[in-house]
């Protein structure tokens, strides 16, 4: 008697059909003709084809959605790129959903330990997945979470022996294919800085470091290759922009008589015997929550909400095959299966460090790994670093215990300086730390956390709970508390403030998705500094409110994203302003809001429309404001870094407006691969790009071109000093060629 349409009524039925396949104990053995049989259905399974979420759109949503603007500690921190680069690598050498391991699946930091599990019963119970559309079946994979997962996963049948069951779980690596790719990229400006002009002896001796010794072009290269016995390496060179090149000097020496600036590899084996990893070379480290030591990245405050987590069995080891010439170690490092669900890792490292000298001590560490002028020349591998030690953990039955051991070594030592931000800074040659983390996994209840001591007596401890009263509720609870006199260099955790030392604060999170096509997602975070920082002479406190609506019906034609964020933060007052500041600090509420949506206009067209505002109450009022889109074209529903599309384009603009460089907002710019651009955005003007990519040779050739400007309104000269382009506008041409065998 329902005079509704068929295609409504399965809409209906859908919803049950799936639970009862689900659930029936006997439907179970029948999963896979049922799965057939359901695939005849109008939108009963979607497929792969269906899917809507592009590579660039998820980088997108990732720094979007993370805490990566508002102000110095987060949004000019570089800490975003190890993210995208690591993020990167997974979607470019994707995991095999019907023989991957648990491990290679905690790598997915979005996914969480319950996912997980429930992803490898239901392939233990049913099968191997034929597609993404058969990823509906575990409740606890919505369709956000399936959308993410597709970009790093393939549904490939299984090699004989390559997975048979939960008890060998975990030694087999999921990839059988041997896998090489090459890269080179150049950009190439279309202006000229100061730092480039022709100077001569008498100018360089007056202002040595507005001179650049090297020409305008960024060039870049990169090899990596992946075999199928677990054998892996990979290498990197790279010259910025204006660092020399068998160039000589103004005393007839060579300078980068090395050819490139910077040479970095790595070789590495995985799941050979007891041996679970051991590289040589470049690699990043990561134990526990990153106390003691962290080379890969922190978790914003955004990304606890979004499912990211420190993986309790995941590889603490990772090789470095890129361009970041900060955050890595040189050396050796080894994890060891020992038996009874126990890991030992050993480590030893020695490299050299950029850094500014005061006497015979460091005074500050150089991260940008530019060597351009003769002073970043003669600071160039100042100090020399040996950092060694060790980390065992045992995983059982939900309980996981691990320690570790590090101790550093610097040449010159360490000081502080006569700056009061300064004035609990390591010192000397010496440095030591041990310390313990843990967690206690059930279904609907994380614990997880880590405490340290450093040799000198300082503490840190860093605590999370994670509790799922209801399917799709998620609540987080954040604790940590930082001495001022913690010293760990190599540290990296959850913190509003740069460093791992001086600061209290708890956090709280809560992520709902019970609504149909909705997802709220808010945090708090409430924290203090009872010390002097960088432009704070006084002890000082804040807080951080987040607010994050999102609305993606399942047929994936749009999605539209609502976020606000209110942040209250303690500064010096400004140097005009000081007579008159009634106390010691300066109180600034920063809020930010964004309106983003975007439409599948059809098979091989998207539009992205993005609002920004920013509103700075300080000593003044300042405000900003961005409009921009984009579209996309790409004749294959995937784009993704690999499409198969022959011909793919994306273009952008934006115009934007800020009163004051403090109101400046903050956007990600879609770029070439492992070249990603996340802007600030301050003045009055236009920005605008356009990306073309071409595959050639079945996909193993694929050349990127991208052509990107920016004009202002309120200005003639743009940048000042060796960066000064004696115009208002400037455009850039950016290269890249991608070989895969």
């Amino acid at each position: 008697s329902d005079h509704r349409s068929p295609a409504i009524l399965i809409a209906h039925a859908k919803p049950r059909l799936m639970t009862f396949l689900h659930t029936s104990s006997c439907m179970k053995r029948l999963m896979p003709f049922c799965l057939s049989l359901l695939s005849m259905l109008p939108g009963a399974i979607p497929t792969v084809q269906g899917q809507t979420l592009k590579w660039e759109d998820y980088i997108d949503e990732l720094l979007s959605s993370s805490d990566l603007s508002g102000d110095a500690s987060s949004g000019e921190d570089a800490g975003w790129v190890n993210i995208v680069e690591e993020l990167t690598e997974m979607h470019l050498h994707p995991l095999n959903l019907n023989a991957a391991t648990p491990q290679e699946l905690e790598q997915l930091p979005f996914l969480s330990a319950r996912q997980i599990e429930e992803i490898l019963y239901h392939r233990d119970l049913h099968g191997p997945f034929h597609d993404v559309g058969e990823l509906m079946l575990i409740p606890l994979l919505d369709y956000a979470t399936r959308q993410r997962l597709v970009l790093f996963v393939t549904f490939e049948p299984q090699a004989e022996g390559e997975w048979s069951s939960s008890s060998v779980r975990g030694t087999t690596p999921s990839s059988s294919r041997r896998r090489n790719e090459a890269m080179v990229r150049t950009d190439v400006p279309l202006y000229t800085r100061a730092g480039y002009r022709p100077f001569t002896l008498d100018e360089w001796q007056q202002h040595p470091a507005q001179h650049y010794w090297g020409n305008a072009l960024h060039v870049s290269a990169r090899y990596a290759s992946r075999q199928a016995d677990g054998l892996g390496w990979g290498f990197a060179m790279e010259k910025d922009a204006g660092e020399p090149f068998l160039t000589r000097g103004v005393d007839g020496q060579w300078l980068g008589r090395k050819g490139f600036d910077y040479y970095g590899g790595y070789l590495q084996l995985k799941n050979r015997g007891m041996w679970r990893n051991v590289t040589v070379g470049n690699y990043h480290l990561q134990f526990g929550q990153g106390l003691i030591m962290n080379t890969r990245y922190a978790l914003g405050k955004g990304m606890l909400l979004d499912g990211w987590e420190r993986r309790l069995t995941g590889d603490v080891i990772s090789g470095h095959g890129g361009t970041n010439e900060s955050d890595y170690l040189r050396g050796a490092a080894a994890t060891a299966r020992v038996g009874l669900g126990t890991e030992v890792t050993m480590f030893v490292s020695y490299r050299r460090y950029d850094a500014t000298l005061a006497g015979d001590s460091v005074q500050t560490f150089l991260i940008t790994g530019l060597h351009r002028t003769s002073s970043e020349i003669d600071r160039a591998g100042t100090v020399e670093g040996w950092v060694a030690g060790g980390h065992v953990v045992t995983h059982r039955d939900g309980l996981h215990l691990g320690a570790t051991a590090l101790w550093r070594h610097y040449d010159p030592p360490l000081g502080r300086g006569a700056q009061l931000y300064r004035a609990h800074r390591p010192i000397g040659r010496q440095q030591a730390n041990v310390g313990v983390d843990y967690a206690y996994c059930r279904p609907s209840l994380t614990v997880t956390g880590e405490t340290a001591l450093s040799l000198n007596g300082g503490w840190a401890t860093l605590n999370t709970l994670r509790f799922e009263p209801w399917e799709r509720v998620g609540l987080t609870l954040l604790q940590r508390c930082y001495s001022v006199d913690y010293w760990a260099t190599q540290a990296n955790a959850f913190g509003d403030g740069s460093e791992v030392r001086g600061e209290e604060g708890l956090y709280v999170g809560t992520d709902v998705r019970v609504f149909r096509n909705w997802r709220l997602t808010a945090y708090a975070d409430l924290y203090r500094f009872p010390m002097a920082r960088y432009r704070v002479d006084d002890p000082s406190h804040g807080s951080d409110i987040n607010a994050m609506a999102t609305y993606a019906p399942r047929d994936g034609r749009i999605t539209v994203s609502m976020r606000y964020r209110w942040k209250l933060k303690q500064r010096n007052p400004l140097a005009e302003y000081r007579a008159v500041a009634c106390d010691g600090l300066q109180t600034e509420v920063t809020q930010r809001a964004r309106l983003q949506a975007t439409t599948v206009l059809s098979s091989m067209w998207t539009l992205t429309s993005t609002a920004d505002f920013c509103l700075v109450d300080a000593e003044q009022r300042n405000k900003g404001v961005r409009l921009g889109g984009r579209i996309g074209y790409a004749p294959s529903a995937r784009l993704t870094a690999e499409s198969n599309g022959r011909i793919s384009l994306d273009g952008e603009a934006s115009w934007f407006y800020t009163t004051d460089y403090a109101a400046r907002l903050y956007g990600y710019e879609r770029g070439l691969l492992y070249a990603y651009n996340y802007r600030a955005y301050a003045g009055h003007g236009l920005r605008a790009m356009i990306m073309v990519n071409m595959s050639l040779l079945g996909n193993r050739l694929v050349a990127t071109a991208k052509l990107s400007g920016t004009h202002y309104f309120d200005r003639d000269v743009i940048g000042s000093q060796a960066e000064l382009i004696a115009s208002n506008h400037a455009e850039d041409v950016a290269l890249q060629l991608r070989w895969k065998w």
